[in-house]
């Protein structure tokens, strides 16, 4: 299965995900702070079959298969050589996507930078049609 939402280049959005945290009640002001410098550094970019993640320079790549999906959201399973396989469920909203953080209590926004060319999306898109 493949969901050609997901391709292309998302940064995360360090201005929506400090909205989120700020919301927040539970966590001090100066946790906060610190908090918010994490977001918005983290590029991925997403082809039918892998996530190539780059941050501060440092580039990796994990391969994932999407195993399921709706109009609003889709289930990856990936596969970490860190983490081990692990499931990400990804919200689409608009031109934005968000994922649920550790216990759950916060989310972690990424924003749409690039989408693929026509000619690479019809290319991938013929490999798994």
């Amino acid at each position: 299965m493949y969901d050609s939402r997901l391709i292309g280049t998302w940064r995360s959005d360090a201005h929506k995900t400090s909205l989120e945290i700020a919301a927040r009640r539970d966590i001090t002001t100066a946790k906060k702070e610190k908090l918010q410098r994490f977001f918005g550094k983290l590029e991925l970019r997403y082809t039918p079959t892998r996530c190539y993640s780059h941050l501060n320079g440092q580039v990796s790549v994990n391969r994932y298969i999407v195993v399921a999906k709706d109009s609003s959201s889709v289930a990856l399973l990936v596969s970490d050589p860190i983490m081990g396989d692990h499931i990400v469920h990804i919200h689409f909203e608009r031109s934005h996507y968000w994922i649920i953080l550790g216990s759950g209590r916060m989310r972690e926004f990424f924003k749409r930078v690039a989408r693929p060319t026509m000619k690479a999306a019809k290319v991938a898109k013929s490999q798994y049609v």
